[in-house]
């Protein structure tokens, strides 16, 4: 890759030291991120598709230090750390699929799904377009949504590269880091040459390229391997439990790349939080491509898309051990800088990239243009420009990414002078980014629950305000810092909230679906039909909310001996769905369950998402039923998945039946008069009177329930003018 120190591989010579002086007694001789005092800060071994190595090996590293850090949980997530590679995958920048700084944004680069590295994953992270979680955006086949506002994004912080060092003079620097923050993504080549069973070592006398990605999450300095000393770290890859017992193995210290390869060999993921900036100002799309030795100083010149405050300043440092200054002007003019307006300076201890908070956040007005400075003591100036970049690792089949750039995005001081970077490099610009706040939030005390759903707001801003402004989502708005909304339509629903400050200024902040008001059902039809018949029972779903996956459980029971024959989608809103299967079937307990699956989501609304066919018995009697119950069952239980909640909705039961007269709540095989004082007597009378047979005959308008409006439903039927509906049948 096109670095100004590019790696030349490790001496073919390796003095070997003593173990005392190499394994100093302050480290344990032995370490597995598995079992730290009965804890694991490890996640679980997965299964790469194609040459995705390398975004499994980012991955793991982020994954452990969420979990390590306790970041995962404190973000109110559940179960392990899963993040999506194939995000990463698609929409690294680099590949064909997709590179903003080309019009159009595609047609060369890498292969998608064939290559990449810790660089490329940087580019990706440091741009705030992941790492999102594995449940948002998790497919190889085709690219999931770049953005959604459904997405759970996780920003790293800090990325820094480490080596061990050609007499492993710095290993300890590599185990302290997997002690505090987890694993390290790392390198090797991995060939027969090299591998025994379940350990690796390439000597340092054969230059082969690394071609595989995996994550260190260990060490053992007594273990031993191939190499002539002992030592190694544990490695976990990503080919699937069944390979190596269990999917984890060892790589020698001495290996040529596993901690040594200066792009590859120990990349530490860490401070992995869940996103806090609603911007960030960039113009190094590619990130880290090469680094500009003839300079200390360079900045980066921004607008302000809306009212903001900046907060953090971003910016990557190609030595360790360098002295940062970091200065945010408000003016550019005649070639000067001026009017400062923050300053913060410091030491990076390690190469890499870093996110450093200001000391104040500032107050950015929409449209106006603001200039983000940084000194660097050591090592110059990372930038991006158009580069090669190998096909896999350090192949040597290489492919041109472009990068583009335009006058006046960055500049470098030249003696006395800035200089636009432009006038060297069409293509570059520096790793400077500013990070961004609305600076007006908002907090509700719930999210989710069934209409009716009354939700209390609150607002709050940094602003002088002068004016809260709330849009409901739904058609409602309020003002006030704090209010109450009730909500009677479900569905999904974006809150904003607009703050209109005392200077003229205002900002506004929009919660994404941060409403999920529900009105959702699963419900089974009633069904008539004689002895020895065939019926067809409705399994009919109203979604208010986008789902893609459900879990359907029937019980059916009763008097009538009813059988299960077949089901089907045909005809209903599910009829599209990739995966409609039986996932259990006991016709001696009469039950059964149903799965559905789609790659598209199911939009809101209502009607058959399945259908059931059951034979009625030869010696049915009148009187006789057979419940369709869709309670659930052992380790089935009815639920709605979608891209925003998991949940169950309301279930109604539906009823296998002989036929009858809809209206008809006496009996007498006629819907008259009679029928209505009937119904009276049943609901009113005292005492009240007997219930209707079947009770599906005093339900004329079908709502499920016997109540008044059955009573109002057949007066209108009988006396109306003109006369009411005829009584509905299931």
């Amino acid at each position: 890759m096109p670095w100004k120190k590019p790696f030349t591989g490790i001496a073919t010579f390796v003095l070997l030291l003593p173990a005392s002086i190499l394994f100093p007694a302050d480290l344990p001789s032995s370490f597995d991120l598995r079992d730290v005092n009965g804890t694991s800060y490890v996640t679980s071994i997965k299964n790469q598709i194609a040459g995705t190595c390398w975004a499994y090996g980012t991955m793991a590293a982020i994954e452990s230090n969420l979990l390590l850090s306790g970041n995962w949980e404190a973000a109110g997530e559940y179960g392990e750390p899963n993040l999506a590679e194939y995000h990463l995958d698609w929409w690294n920048g680099f590949n064909q699929h997709n590179n903003d700084d080309l019009d159009p944004p595609g047609g060369c680069g890498l292969v998608v799904h064939q290559g990449g590295d810790y660089r490329v994953a940087a580019a990706y992270l440091s741009r705030g377009e992941g790492a999102v979680r594995d449940i948002d955006a998790q497919i190889f086949d085709t690219a999931a949504a770049r953005y959604s506002p459904t997405y759970h994004y996780y920003y790293v912080r800090n990325i820094e590269w480490f080596t061990a060092g050609p007499n492993l003079e710095n290993i300890n620097t590599l185990k302290e880091k997997i002690m505090t923050r987890g694993a390290l993504g790392t390198c090797l080549c991995y060939d027969p040459l090299f591998t025994s069973g379940c350990f690796h070592y390439q000597p340092a006398q054969n230059v082969m390229d690394p071609n595989h990605a995996v994550a260190i999450i260990g060490w053992d300095d007594n273990q031993t391997t191939q190499a002539p000393q002992p030592g190694a770290w544990l490695c976990k890859n990503s080919w699937g439990t069944s390979w190596c017992g269990g999917g984890y193995f060892w790589i020698s210290y001495y290996d040529l790349h596993c901690g040594q390869h200066p792009q590859m060999g120990a990349v530490s993921f860490r401070n992995v939080e869940p996103m806090q900036y609603d911007h960030i100002y960039y113009h190094d799309y590619h990130g880290w491509r090469d680094t500009r030795l003839d300079c200390t100083e360079a900045f980066n010149a921004f607008t302000a898309e809306n009212g903001e405050l900046l907060k953090s300043v971003s910016f990557c440092t190609a030595a360790d051990s360098a002295n940062y200054t970091i200065i945010v002007y408000d003016t550019f003019e005649e070639g000067v800088l001026r009017d400062e307006l923050s300053i913060k300076s410091g030491t990076i201890a390690y190469t890499g990239f870093h996110t450093i908070d200001l000391d104040s956040p500032l107050h950015l007005t929409r449209g106006d243009q603001f200039y983000v400075y940084v000194s660097l003591s050591e090592g110059g100036h990372p930038f991006d420009c158009t580069s090669d970049v190998p096909v896999l690792l350090g192949a040597s089949y290489r492919t041109i990414v472009e990068s583009s750039a335009n006058p006046g995005e960055s500049y470098y001081r030249n003696g006395s002078d800035w200089v636009d970077l432009y006038e060297d490099d069409p293509s570059g610009n520096f790793c400077i980014k500013a990070l961004s706040l609305l600076g007006v939030s908002f907090e509700s005390d719930a999210k989710i629950g069934w209409v009716p759903f009354e939700v209390a707001f609150q607002g709050s801003s940094v602003l002088d305000v002068a004016a809260w402004k709330w849009d409901f989502g739904d058609g409602d708005s309020a003002t006030g810092q704090n209010v109450n909304h009730t909500y009677v339509t479900p569905g999904a629903h974006d809150v904003t909230l607009r703050v209109d400050a005392t200077d003229g200024d205002y900002r506004s902040v929009t919660g994404p679906a941060h409403i999920i008001a529900l009105a959702d059902t699963l419900r089974a039809s009633r069904a008539t039909g004689d002895p020895g018949t065939t019926v067809e029972v409705s399994i009919n779903g109203a979604n208010s909310i986008p789902i893609n996956r459900m879990m359907v459980p029937v019980n059916y029971y009763g008097s009538m001996n009813i059988s299960l024959d077949s089901f089907s989608t045909v005809g209903c809103r599910t009829e599209y769905f990739d995966e409609v299967s039986q996932v259990d079937f006991d016709p001696f307990a009469f039950r059964s369950a149903f799965w559905f699956y789609s790659d598209t989501d199911l939009e809101p609304g209502s009607g058959p998402i399945l259908k059931l066919y059951f034979s009625i018995s030869d010696a049915v009697l009148p009187g006789q039923t057979a419940p369709i119950v869709l309670d659930g069952y052992g380790i089935f239980e009815p639920l709605f998945y979608g891209p925003l909640l998991d949940y169950c909705p309301v279930l109604t039961a539906g009823k296998v039946m002989l036929p009858y007269l809809c209206g008809d709540a006496d009996g007498d095989d006629n819907v008259d008069l009679p029928d209505i004082m009937y119904l009276i007597d049943h609901l009113y009378g005292i005492p009240a009177g007997p219930d209707p047979v079947p009770p599906e005959a005093g339900d004329p308008n079908a709502d499920y329930a016997v109540n008044l409006l059955d009573i109002l439903y057949l007066i209108d039927y009988q006396y109306g003018n003109p006369p009411g509906p005829e009584p509905l049948c299931p």
